[in-house]
């Protein structure tokens, strides 16, 4: 026996030990227990599985455009796939993990129960081995009998929990055909496989199956809840965020308004300035053109009275002589 299997016996036997304390030493019991603490300890994964889920169906119309842009060359299509998730921070095989946790768990705890007759000396008449009229070691394949309850009862939870996870899930309005197509295909398949499953192996497997069933779809139900209220959160807080966002922008505008007409009225008054000193300065040159000219004039009308004076004072020296 292996060391896996070893330990998950021990573990049953001492949960054994626990429903007898408080009055029901059934080894079934003991599986009800154990099945609730997987989806316990399980539930962090769930959650991440969920919101992937959430997120994946909220990327579906952005997928489609990758789809419709890039149909035609595969290879560049997964990269802006890839690129997407990695934007959006969304990991599609997120939703894998419960179930590869699972997956070990629930070949080990077959195995247990298969070798529990030999590892625990037990027999098929013991009460503690027997429950609700199954005896957890035993087979009891598709007789007509009321052993046929259990795996109709695990395809009919199987089922619901298909029925919930779709009826509490976002709906896009954009899923293609195809994935419905599969959707419906897995919701009337799955619970006749699981059905299968239950009735062709010992009935604590399919007591475990069960009690998974029905925790899933309460835990579904819960989880799903969360994320519409914490959507919901982040929606009203965005819609509180806007007003003040844009009041806050409505500020910045007018803000920036004033300051734009703040610099156009200091520019016009540069300019004003600079055009009184163009225009003093042009005045200046003006007058200092003038002045010149007025000298230059004055300047000219001295020499001629000075050569005036000059030719006077000649013809006045001819008369004398």
């Amino acid at each position: 026996m292996s060391t896996v299997v070893q330990g998950m016996t021990t573990f049953l036997v001492w949960l054994f030990n626990l429903s007898s304390m408080i009055g029901l030493p059934y080894y079934g019991v003991a599986i009800i227990i154990f099945t609730i603490l997987i989806k316990i300890l399980t539930y962090p994964l769930t959650w991440k599985q969920m919101t992937s889920m959430r997120k994946m169906t909220a990327l579906q119309p952005k997928m489609q455009e990758l789809q419709r842009k890039y149909g035609h060359d595969k290879a560049k299509l997964n990269q802006k796939i890839m690129e997407l998730y990695s934007k959006e921070k969304v990991n599609p095989y997120a939703g894998c993990l419960p179930i590869l946790v699972q997956l070990p768990i629930l070949w080990a705890f077959y195995r247990t129960l298969y070798e529990m007759p030999k590892t625990l000396g037990l027999q098929g008449n013991e009460p503690s081995v027997q429950f609700l009229g199954f005896n957890i070691t035993q087979t009891y394949g598709f007789a007509l009998d009321y052993h046929l309850l259990l795996p109709i009862l695990a395809g009919v939870t199987t089922y619901l929990m298909s029925k919930v996870s779709m009826a509490t899930s976002p709906k896009t309005g954009s899923v293609p055909s195809s994935a419905e197509k599969t959707q419906k295909m897995m919701l009337l398949f799955m619970p006749f496989f699981l059905a299968y499953i239950v009735a062709s192996l010992p009935s604590g497997l399919g007591i475990y199956i069960l009690t998974m069933n029905i925790v899933s779809i309460f835990q579904t139900i819960y989880i799903n809840k969360k994320i519409a209220a914490e959507m919901a959160g982040a929606k009203a807080a965005e819609a509180d965020i806007k007003p003040a966002a844009a009041k806050a922008q409505k500020g910045e505008k007018e803000k920036s308004a004033k300051d734009t007409k703040a610099k156009a009225k200091d520019k016009e008054e540069k300019t004003k300035v600079k055009e009184e000193k163009t225009k003093k300065s042009k005045e200046n040159k003006s007058k200092s053109t003038a002045d010149e000219k007025n000298k230059k004039i004055e300047h000219q009308v001295k020499g001629r009275k000075i050569v005036a004076r000059k030719k006077v004072s000649r013809a006045e020296l001819k008369k004398g002589k």
